[in-house]
C-alpha cells in the first residue's frame, strides 16, 4: 500500500511540472478576441504583433547508425496585423539547409478575417503559391504570401522541419512578440547545452514525457528590434537561445564529447 501511495505522488509531481506547459490554441482555433484586437498592449504604435511563435524539436539517437542524432523541428506561428505598416508580414521566408535528409513538411499557411456579419472567413495559402529559392550552396528559403490580407487580419502558419538541426531560436523579431516559446523533447543519453543571449525575462521549466527529458523556455511581451543607424548584423542584436548537443552519454560506456564545452553555457 505504501508503495502503491508513493507511486500516486511520483505520477502527480510529473502532472504538476507539467501544469506548467501553457498549451498554445490548436492551428485554425482562432478566437474573436484576436481578430477584434486593434493594438498591442505594449506598443500601440506597431503595425503588427506576433500573437504566439513557438518551436519544439525532438531529438532520437540511432544506436544502429552510429549514434546518429535526428532531429525534427515542429514550428507554429500567429500574427496579427493592425494597419497597413505591418502588411510585410504576411510576407514569410522559411531559410532550410540544402541537404539530402534535410526536408520541409506539413506546411500549412491561413488568413482568418471577419465579414460584414461578424463571421470569420478563412482563405487558405495554395500550395502553387508556395516556391523554393537556392540562396547559396548551403542555403535555401521556402517562400509565400498570405492572401486577402487587410487591416484586422489574423495570419497563420505551421511547418515541420525534419533533419535540420536548430542550434537557435529567436524570441524577438520585426514586430513585437507576445509569446514564444522553445521546446526540446529529448532522450537521456543526448547532454544539450544551451547559452541564453537575453537582457529580458525568460522563464524556463522541464518535466519528463515517455522517459525523454523535456525542457521548455518562453518569453512575454517582447518589444520590436527595428532598424538602427549603423546596425551592422540585426541577428546578433535579438533576444535570442543558442543550443547544441554536445555529447552522447550511453549507460555502461564513457561519454562522447561532440564540442568542447564553452563558458557560460549551462546544460539542458
Amino acid at each position: 500500500m505504501k508503495r502503491c501511495f508513493i507511486l500516486i505522488l511520483f505520477v502527480f509531481s510529473l502532472f504538476q511540472s507539467f501544469a506548467q506547459y501553457k498549451k498554445l490554441p490548436d492551428f485554425g482555433k482562432v478566437d474573436l478576441s484576436e481578430l477584434k484586437m486593434k493594438e498591442c498592449s505594449f506598443d500601440k504604435d506597431a503595425g503588427a504583433m506576433f500573437l504566439f511563435s513557438e518551436g519544439e524539436s525532438l531529438f532520437k539517437l540511432d544506436m544502429n547508425a552510429a549514434n546518429r542524432i535526428f532531429q525534427q523541428t515542429e514550428y507554429h506561428v500567429r500574427i496579427k496585423i493592425f494597419n497597413k505598416d505591418g502588411f510585410d508580414q504576411a510576407n514569410v521566408k522559411i531559410r532550410y539547409q540544402l541537404a539530402s535528409d534535410v526536408s520541409i513538411k506539413h506546411l500549412s499557411a491561413q488568413t482568418y478575417n471577419l465579414d460584414a456579419s461578424g463571421n470569420i472567413v478563412v482563405t487558405k495559402v495554395e500550395k502553387a503559391a508556395i516556391y523554393d529559392k537556392k540562396l547559396n550552396k548551403r542555403f535555401g528559403q521556402k517562400i509565400f504570401a498570405f492572401p486577402d490580407v487587410k487591416e484586422g487580419s489574423v495570419l497563420e502558419y505551421k511547418y515541420t522541419i525534419d533533419g535540420s538541426a536548430v542550434s537557435n531560436w529567436y524570441f524577438q523579431k520585426s514586430a513585437p512578440v507576445k509569446f514564444s516559446r522553445f521546446i526540446t523533447n529529448l532522450p537521456p543519453e543526448l547532454i544539450v547545452a544551451v547559452d541564453p543571449n537575453v537582457s529580458l525575462p525568460m522563464k524556463k521549466g522541464n518535466g519528463i514525457d515517455n522517459n525523454n527529458n523535456v525542457n521548455w523556455y518562453e518569453m512575454e511581451d517582447i518589444p520590436a528590434l527595428r532598424n538602427e543607424p549603423f546596425m551592422s548584423y540585426d541577428l546578433d542584436y535579438l533576444q535570442r537561445m543558442d543550443s547544441r548537443v554536445i555529447a552522447v552519454d550511453l549507460p555502461g560506456q564513457p561519454r562522447i564529447n561532440l564540442v568542447p564545452m564553452w563558458p557560460g553555457i549551462i546544460k539542458a
